[in-house]
């Protein structure tokens, strides 16, 4: 299965830390699942100003067994999150970075996107000096999404309806 998601390292999570981010939610990441790991992990970031979105995303995911969220404050989550970034043994920790219209998906996505558009909006013919459709991934809760634009029309479907196509 196709992961869209970079894999949490220390200098990311470095960055994200200078940024400001505060509020840390994982959860289990089945795209990134391969046989020979224990479990493959999500971990999205809010800054500290959005902890109530943070609880939201926590709150939406509450039966995940591997729900939790960090506070980089405290330094027994920040030494967690440390290690998650170095890929402990058996683990795959993944960063939901927020990707938007700048994703460039495998050229097998990128047919299957084709193929969507053209059973699905056969309206959507851009030209060649005008506007362009201009696909975006984004992430909400750990769901993947696809937007679709194109001249001032938009269509959000769920990422995995794409890999039907």
């Amino acid at each position: 299965m196709y992961s869209p998601l970079p894999l949490l390292s220390r200098g990311l999570l470095e960055d994200e830390l200078k940024k400001g981010k505060r509020w840390f939610v994982r959860q289990t990441y089945t795209r990134g699942m391969t046989a020979n790991l224990r479990a493959a992990i999500m971990i999205r970031s809010y800054p500290a100003e959005e902890e109530a979105a943070a609880r939201t995303h926590l709150e939406a995911i509450e039966k995940d067994k591997h729900a939790f969220l960090y506070d980089a404050t405290l330094q027994e989550h920040l030494d967690r999150l440390t290690i998650a970034a170095r890929q402990p043994t058996g683990y795959r920790v993944f960063y939901a970075a927020r990707k938007g219209v700048e994703w460039k998906p495998p050229d097998h996505y990128q047919q299957k996107m084709r193929q969507y558009i053209r059973t699905h909006h056969p309206a959507w013919i851009p030209q060649k000096a005008g506007e362009k459709i201009e696909i975006g991934l984004f992430e909400e809760f750990g769901q993947f999404f696809l937007k679709f634009t194109y001249d001032g029309e938009d269509d959000t479907i769920p990422f995995d309806l794409i890999e039907k196509f």
